[in-house]
């Protein structure tokens, strides 16, 4: 063989070596610039805009019921979650949808537990704010993980679960969840109350009385998809008025047609008591009690179970 013949084929041979290393250097940039892009992903919040890891695997959240409720509904199992202040357990729908016990780290905004928080390892913090009130915890918690605050009102939970899913990337998850209760709605126009009718939703305390407001609580939000409504005497509230506490001397206010009582643990007397006095008896309503851990607060799950549930009213 010739210099030259051997020159020759040895120069293609190097020549394939680049090209191969340049077409496997490509590939791995390729992949690279797949891949990478999908680690982190900025999402706008309530109080601006944070990059979070595209697969969040440790979410903590910090509210027990309302915003805790709508991460579970679209499939994501905390890891660390605050325990509901009212009842000291989350709703049982939420309970029904959690594979583990999430790590308690408080029972209130104002009582987070900070090292337990930073303990759980969290990679995403999940919180809620009514506007300005929760700043302060924001910037406590920001410094642990990427967090994101869901701006929250009680009546317009549909618009919550919809922030929840923009955080996940998982909006069309939410769309069938809300499509699901739009379906049990219209399922339930069967039991829906006679025209004119009036409701009154009222929570029993210990120590109070309250009714829920028709344009500002959570409870009225999913009936008054059903078609009750407040009656004329009682304020039809907002995001500022979600309740309005009765006095003993004015228990007429809850007159309506349907009355049902949301009740707290441990207000079996205090129940018996309102049942019992006059004013209330005189009323002549169809009283239907029902717990108000379950109801009182929550999202889509809870919503669903509240129109199940309409069937025990007398509308």
């Amino acid at each position: 063989m010739k210099f030259g013949e051997r020159g020759g084929r040895l120069g293609v041979a190097v020549a394939s070596c680049i090209v191969a290393f340049a077409v496997t250097a490509c590939s791995a940039d390729a992949s690279s610039t797949q891949e990478n892009p999908g680690d982190v992903r900025t999402v706008q919040h309530a109080f601006g805009e944070t990059s979070i890891p595209v697969d969040p695997q440790r979410v903590a959240v910090l509210d027990g019921d309302r915003t805790l409720e709508a991460v579970v509904a679209l499939g994501v199992q905390p890891v660390a979650a605050v325990k509901p202040p009212l009842t000291g357990d989350y709703a049982p729908v939420v309970r029904a949808r959690l594979a583990d016990e999430p790590v308690d780290i408080g029972s209130a905004d104002s009582d987070i537990d900070i090292e337990a928080l930073t303990a759980a390892e969290p990679d995403l913090i999940v919180m809620r704010t009514e506007g300005e009130d929760s700043r302060e915890l924001f910037d406590r918690v920001a410094p642990i993980a990427p967090t994101v605050v869901v701006d929250y009102t009680p009546a317009s939970w549909q618009r919550t679960l919809e922030q929840v899913a923009d955080v996940f990337d998982q909006r069309d998850e939410a769309e069938n969840l809300l499509a699901d209760y739009r379906r049990t709605v219209d399922q339930s126009q069967a039991r829906a109350p006679r025209e004119g009718s009036t409701l009154t939703i009222a929570r029993v305390r210990a120590d109070s009385l309250r009714y829920m407001t028709q344009d500002g609580s959570f409870p009225y939000s999913v009936l008054a998809d059903l078609g009750y409504r407040a009656p004329a005497q009682q304020d039809r509230g907002s995001d500022e008025v979600q309740t309005v506490d009765v006095s003993p001397e004015l228990i007429d206010v809850l007159d309506a047609d349907d009355i049902v009582l949301l009740t707290d643990a441990g207000t079996e007397d205090a129940v018996a008591q309102l049942r019992q006095n006059p004013l209330f008896t005189g009323l002549d309503a169809r009283v239907t009690e029902l717990p108000s851990k379950d109801y009182l607060f929550g999202n889509v799950l809870t919503a669903q179970a509240l129109v199940e549930t309409a069937s025990e009213l007398g509308g």
